[in-house]
């Protein structure tokens, strides 16, 4: 989580890398719930994570007594976990767990084959990147703000419902207000609608104006969203890999059609997907078909994206 996220992979042989599998049902049984409790209650900010399982065939060598030996195949179960790298780096451990050998104020960092906590260089290079992406998201506010000028722009906060003037004059509004004006603003982030390529997009900086050209779903996460991210990977019939590929590409997290953060406790959140996101990765799927040069370079790009 913080270098650039990965797999950790349970039921193969250390030295040398052999598949054995796992002797047990503990990982299919393992419980997310209380793992992810785990997790959240010794390190912060959250860490992203999913988790899976894999049949490996393997052909072992059986020996006959008459001294003659003949393969078979069998399968082998290997498990996996995926980390996502950290988006508010550097994750931190909250609290001493002595039999992990964890200090509170601890930061571990992935080196090449091995994890300990991190130097001075890559706590380093862990701050820059985030100052950088702080000033540039800076940048792009004062842009706004020198396009339209300070007397026309006000800031309004959609946790908390507050409205702050350019005059110093703070108002505060019913958070179910902003939702319902939320529902019916006709305003379009730009960059979110890949799928209207060659469609003029238009971007409101100006007046909101109410209309119904552009619904956003009811936030209802168990029915509108009913897909979480391995759950989406099963129904297109792809890995989880490809799937985040696909969804970095098309930039769906941006898009309330598509993808909604449900926050299942203090620090625990889950991303959750449409039946809008099912079919509309179908469709591009459909067309990834006959262009598998298409493909890879998204997987490429998706893989070098913090490069």
């Amino acid at each position: 989580a913080n270098t650039r996220g990965g797999y950790i992979v349970f039921g193969i042989k250390d030295r040398p890398r052999k598949v054995v599998g796992l002797d047990t049902n503990n990982f299919e049984n393992l419980s997310i719930e209380r793992f992810t409790s785990a997790l959240n209650s010794l390190f912060a900010p959250e860490i992203e994570w999913e988790i899976g399982s894999l049949a490996i065939s393997i052909e072992p060598s059986i020996t006959i007594e008459d001294g003659e030996t003949k393969t078979s195949n069998m399968e082998k179960y290997i498990g996996w976990i995926y980390v996502w790298e950290s988006d508010r780096k550097p994750i931190i451990a909250q609290k001493e767990n002595s039999g992990e050998h964890i200090v509170s104020g601890d930061v571990f960092y992935r080196y090449m084959a091995r994890s300990e906590k991190v130097k001075f260089p890559e706590m380093n290079h862990i701050i820059d990147e985030r100052l950088t992406k702080e000033r540039e998201g800076l940048m792009k506010f004062f842009e706004v703000i020198r396009k339209n000028g300070t007397a026309n722009l006000g800031i309004i906060n959609y946790n908390d419902g507050k409205f702050t003037t350019p005059y110093g004059v703070d108002m505060a509004f019913d958070y179910k207000l902003v939702a319902q004006v939320l529902k019916k603003a006709k305003f379009i982030k730009e960059g979110s609608f890949n799928e209207t390529n060659g469609i003029p997009v238009i971007k409101v900086t100006g007046n909101i104006e109410l209309a119904e050209e552009v619904p956003v779903p009811e936030l209802e996460p168990d029915t509108e969203y009913p897909y979480i991210q391995k759950i989406l990977a099963e129904k297109l019939g792809i890995t989880t890999q490809d799937l985040y590929a696909l969804i970095w590409h098309y930039k769906m997290k941006e898009s309330k059609k598509y993808h909604i953060e449900v926050t299942t406790s203090k620090s625990n959140k889950v991303h959750k997907f449409s039946e809008f996101a099912l079919k509309f990765l179908e469709s591009k799927l459909e067309e990834l078909k006959n262009d598998e040069v298409g493909f890879d370079n998204i997987r490429t790009n998706y893989k070098n994206r913090n490069k």
